[in-house]
């Protein structure tokens, strides 16, 4: 902290020493301080000082330039020299300066010769600002400056009145600001500003402090985090390894107690727990090496560890909780058998009726409409007789004295016993829902029906677009053959359920169709309503333009006609597809107001023409006679048209030959780059402007 204060301190008393200028004033350089003769080369940024005349105010000139050039799109080079040479003449030497360092046509050139009193602006021709804004600003920002030996001053107040003057916030000229002793505020500015860096220097250390402080405890609380979720999975990894090993022992005992067979899959899962516990230690080794691991890295290891040992348990605690059904069995082993007896039978006595109802589904549906339950008797058949087999293994075990074997052959009996039911019940609940199809099958085709003649209507009432008309017939047409396919007697009595699936499709079609029917209705009313005022429109304006043609034949010329005459038909055309076609009618009746509008304007830019021409082949202005004589001539036009030999009116008492107008060429001036001209060149003493406006 003490540190970076000194520094600041000493950074701002170089500041000051280098800010206040020595003097208010500086006199100009006399010839005998100025070098020999300069020609054009390259600027150092955008300065050219080969003198070292402006040394000292390059950071000004160049932040002054850099102003200008983020609030416009033209930059400034200041090129300063004792004398210009090759060529001698100062505006002719920024052109070649221009020239050799090839400038765009966005930079200004500002070019000053000390030993010459010469200077000026060199812009290209293309430069927004007029001939005498620029002068204005040599001779008000740029010369005083110079005249006082500011050189760098000239330049700075050069770059802002481009800049105020381009953008148009100067509000005039650019003046010249008076002269004032800047050495107490350059002091006063300085001090202030050392005062508030040294305030911003200490809160910006005291927070980074505050945040070392808050990353130090962030990370704490991580560190602190990893050690909990990593002695959690050191914990689950040793319990679930002396679960595991427990159950390899559990297996032996059930092997002894209930036979190798059953208790297959309890050793195989135990095998499988061993393989993830294997995988969960070989992580767990990787995290206790000598190899620092990064933090993520770390915590993705100890989930690893717990997903493995999630896994082992997993697969234990379910083959354990078999076995300990078993052990259940095994101790009720005698009136779990009776049950499992008593189950048998009742189901055997279920199989003759669900063979009579199975038979009764035959006669009635197809094959493929009892695909799910054909042999379903069969199967039960099978079941029961693998659960008698299992029953009387089960009681011979019981009188042996093997209770083990003899709960695992009850268990299957269960096992058996219990597909047997749900296989039987499979046969009523397919014939259930067969006849419920059935009647569905009635109730669809009413939906479908309705729906039919609701699509039809909305057909009938519009013309619709082909897309949505085809659509709709095709749906039309879906929705006839399900109908026709359902009361024919034939495939849909043999298989009710695929009828009833055919229909529903046909009316998921037929609902679609009549959507975008009833969308289609909508989006025709609105162009109905749009189509009305567009006729109205159009009606209006093919009358007005009719009347005022007709009104004023003589001045009018054929095009006006023709296209009056086209609008009259684009609209009589629109109302008569109004009620059938209304897009092409609203297509029509806009080309109709077009036409219209055109002619009548076209018209009215003729009659105003020919009033022109009447009046200076009459040298009169737009008085009561002359507005007489030229109605007159509008009618006398009419009837002469009818009389004439040629069939047409003679236009020359209106006016013609060069009363009809014309026009004169406007010039550009000059290509785009440098260019050498002539300039302007004040009088009397000091620095006179070589440039005043030139452009290059």
């Amino acid at each position: 902290m003490r540190r970076a204060l000194s520094l600041l301190g000493i950074a701002a008393v170089a500041l000051l020493g280098t800010s206040a200028p020595a003097s208010a004033e500086v006199s100009p350089i006399t010839s005998a301080a100025i070098a020999p003769a300069t020609s054009p080369g390259a600027p150092d940024g955008h300065i050219f000082d080969p003198d070292g005349l402006v040394t000292g105010e390059t950071a000004d000139i160049e932040q002054a330039i850099s102003a200008l050039e983020a609030d416009t799109d033209f930059t400034m080079y200041f090129a300063i020299v004792d004398r210009f040479s090759n060529p001698s003449e100062g505006f002719d030497w920024a052109s070649e300066f221009a020239s050799v360092n090839d400038l765009g046509s966005e930079a200004v050139i500002l070019y000053v010769g000390v030993d010459q009193l010469d200077f000026g602006l060199n812009t290209d021709s293309t430069f927004p600002l007029g001939d005498g804004a620029l002068r204005d600003i040599e001779t008000q920002s740029i010369a005083p400056n110079l005249d006082a030996g500011d050189y760098g001053q000239a330049a700075v107040s050069a770059a802002d009145s481009l800049r105020q003057e381009l953008t148009g916030a100067g509000g005039g000229s650019a003046g010249t600001a008076p002269s004032i002793d800047a050495g107490p505020i350059f002091l006063f500015v300085g001090g202030f500003i050392v005062v508030v860096a040294l305030i911003i220097l200490v809160v910006v250390l005291m927070a980074r402090r505050k945040k070392k402080q808050g990353q130090r405890a962030t990370q704490a609380q991580r560190t602190a985090q990893l050690e909990q979720l990593a002695q959690r999975a050191a914990g689950e990894l040793v319990r679930v390894d002396n679960l595991v090993t427990a159950a390899d022992q559990e297996v032996s005992f059930a092997e002894a107690q209930f036979g190798q067979e059953p208790v297959a899959e309890y050793r195989a899962a135990v095998a499988d727990a061993r393989e993830q516990l294997r995988r969960a230690f070989d992580v767990q080794g990787q995290y206790l090496d000598a190899t620092p691991e990064p933090e993520p890295a770390k915590i993705q290891m100890n989930e690893a560890i717990l997903g493995f040992a999630n896994q082992a348990e997993q697969r234990v605690a379910e083959q354990a909780a078999r076995f300990e059904k078993l052990r259940d069995m095994e101790r009720n082993a005698p009136e779990l058998l009776r049950q499992v007896r008593g189950e048998l039978d009742r189901l055997e006595g279920q199989m003759q009726g669900a063979e009579s109802q199975l038979t009764a589904l035959r006669a009635r549906y197809s094959a493929q409409a009892l695909s799910t339950v054909d042999d379903s008797t069969q199967h039960a058949r099978e079941l029961l007789a693998l659960a008698r087999t299992e029953t009387e293994n089960a009681d011979g075990g019981l009188r042996e004295g093997r209770t083990g074997p003899a709960a695992v052959d009850i268990s299957d009996a269960q096992l058996a016993l219990a597909r047997v039911s749900s296989v039987l019940g499979s046969i009523g609940a397919a014939a259930s829902d067969l006849e419920n199809a059935e009647q569905l099958i009635r109730q669809e085709i009413g939906e479908l029906e309705s729906g039919l003649a609701r699509s039809s209507q909305l057909v009938q009432q519009a013309s619709l677009q082909p897309d949505v008309a085809a659509a709709a017939a095709a749906a039309q047409t879906a929705a006839h053959e399900a109908i026709g396919r359902a009361r024919s007697g034939g495939t849909a009595a043999a298989d009710p359920l695929r009828t009833l699936g055919a229909l529903r499709e046909a009316d998921e079609a037929l609902d679609t169709a009549i959507a975008s029917l009833l969308q289609e209705h909508e989006r025709l009313a609105g162009l109905r309503r749009q189509l009305d005022v567009a006729l109205a429109q159009a009606r209006s304006a093919v009358t007005g333009g009719l009347q005022f043609i007709d009104g004023r034949r003589g001045a009018v010329e054929s095009e006006p006609r023709a296209r009056i005459q086209q609008a009259e038909t684009e609209l009589r055309t629109a109302e008569q597809l109004a009620a059938t076609q209304p897009e092409e009618a609203m297509q029509r009746a806009k080309s109709a107001i077009s036409l219209a509008e055109r002619a009548t304007e076209q018209a009215r830019s003729q009659v105003q023409m020919q009033r022109s021409g009447y009046e200076q082949s009459w040298g009169m202005s737009s008085g009561v006679n002359s507005n007489s004589n030229f109605n007159s001539g509008l009618l006398g036009g009419i009837l002469g048209g009818l009389i004439s030999n040629s069939g047409s009116s003679s236009r020359s008492s209106w006016g013609g030959g060069s009363s009809w107008g014309g026009g004169s060429s406007r010039r550009s001036g000059g290509s785009s780059g440098f260019r050498s001209s002539g300039g302007f060149r004040s009088s009397g003493g000091g620095f006179r402007s070589s440039g005043g406006g030139r452009r290059r």
